[in-house]
């Protein structure tokens, strides 16, 4: 196992924010281009769903980040070893807990997949669904592997008729960007993968596979059973942490909030210099900028099987980081990522949610940007030539 850890091919790709790593597609826009929807109605989203339906898209899964799940201590997962219909009531009743806290700041709503669902679909047009997806919340690798893990088994499950856009908030991302390089590596980098995890998912006391989604995944990634099916990923506000693989995310675009303060370079995000500017978002999304590798937690008290997995995980996903470099990255400020097309949006004040900025981290969520999110993401996906495949 040891000699598979220090051996560079069993690494994945990640953003080491070196001075010469390959630079992704970047671009403005301006407050003026971000044109925030007070009053959403149907009709308003008509020309939007349409533009869906045209490219056949079914499905439509949102995903939300580190902190919004009903596990972020990883208790619930130990009881779900156990027993996963009192795993599964507990974990409802912490999800629905802080749906009712937080709403829709960093936060994907029942409410707002309910009203996104209303908006796009009418009686007479073929349904899209849209349904949110549910995971830990925990801020390390293993907790993003087991969130990463139960995706795929997600949707392996769903109809694969049909185009599955994914919006994915902050470490949401994560989990598809994890997932993707998983799912694209070789037989053997698969196998090692699951053997470093493998105290994770499997009883050492009792000799059994005791977290049944990894199970599934061992299943569809190394006995062939992938899903094969067009899958096009929007996320807003994920930091730069694990890479992506085109091959099997072909199509990916990224919103960042960000505000041009360095006039050297309208692209660098810089450090709060006050308690003000963290309060105010003054230079756009502080935690996107913040939670580069070097800020992950440790796993709890709850995970302490977790504790051996995590770092063979570091080992693998993120080998060159370093927490004594964490300073210098940060005044690197960088923003897009390698991968897809970063967009680095001035999102407007919106009235009655100034004081619900999460460090610049919580306003994509806002049901008031859903139609200017949608209309990009159209733009992007299904305008262009060549970007819809035959």
């Amino acid at each position: 196992m040891a000699r598979c850890e220090k051996n560079r091919h069993f690494r994945f790709p990640h953003h080491t924010l070196a001075a010469g790593e390959l630079r992704g597609e970047v671009s403005l826009m301006s407050a003026s281009d971000a044109v925030v929807e007070l009053d959403a109605n149907r009709s308003v989203f008509e020309p939007l769903a349409k533009r869906l339906r045209d490219a056949d898209v079914r499905h439509i899964l949102l995903i939300h980040g580190t902190f919004a799940g009903g596990d972020i201590t990883g208790f619930v997962r130990e009881v779900k070893r156990f027993s996963p219909v009192k795993a599964s009531r507990i974990d409802e009743i912490s999800k629905a807990w802080f749906d009712e806290l937080a709403g829709d700041v960093g936060n994907y709503t029942d409410a707002y997949a309910k009203q996104l669902y209303r908006l796009i679909n009418s009686e007479d047009s073929p349904v899209i669904t849209v349904e949110r997806f549910g995971w830990s919340g925990e801020n390390h690798h293993i907790g993003r592997a087991d969130g990463a893990v139960s995706l795929l088994r997600k949707i392996s499950s769903m109809d694969p008729k049909g185009r599955l856009l994914v919006m994915a908030h902050s470490h949401g991302g994560s989990l598809l960007a994890m997932l993707s390089q998983i799912a694209a590596a070789s037989h053997e980098v698969k196998e090692n993968f699951f053997q470093a995890t493998r105290l994770h998912y499997h009883s050492p006391l009792r000799s059994k596979v005791d977290l049944q989604d990894w199970r599934h995944a061992r299943e569809i990634l190394l006995d062939g059973g992938e899903p094969k099916r067009e899958i096009d990923i929007a996320t807003f506000g994920t930091p730069l942490r694990y890479r992506w693989s085109d091959v099997v995310v072909p199509r990916l675009l990224h919103f960042t909030q960000h505000r041009s303060v360095d006039r050297r370079d309208p692209y660098k995000a810089v450090i709060p210099k006050s308690v003000g500017d963290l309060v105010t978002a003054a230079a756009g999304d502080y935690i996107q900028h913040l939670a580069i590798a070097g800020t992950d937690f440790i796993p709890s008290v709850f995970a302490w099987r977790d504790l051996v997995v995590e770092r063979r995980l570091q080992r693998i996903f993120e080998s060159t980081a370093r927490r004594r470099d964490l300073f210098q990255k940060l005044k690197q400020g960088r923003r897009e990522s390698s991968d897809g097309k970063t967009l680095l949006v001035d999102y407007a004040a919106t009235p009655e949610r100034e004081q619900q900025k999460l460090f610049g981290h919580g306003v994509y969520t806002s049901p008031v940007w859903l139609r200017f999110h949608l209309d990009v993401i159209c733009d992007h996906f299904y305008s262009q030539a060549g970007n819809i495949p035959d």
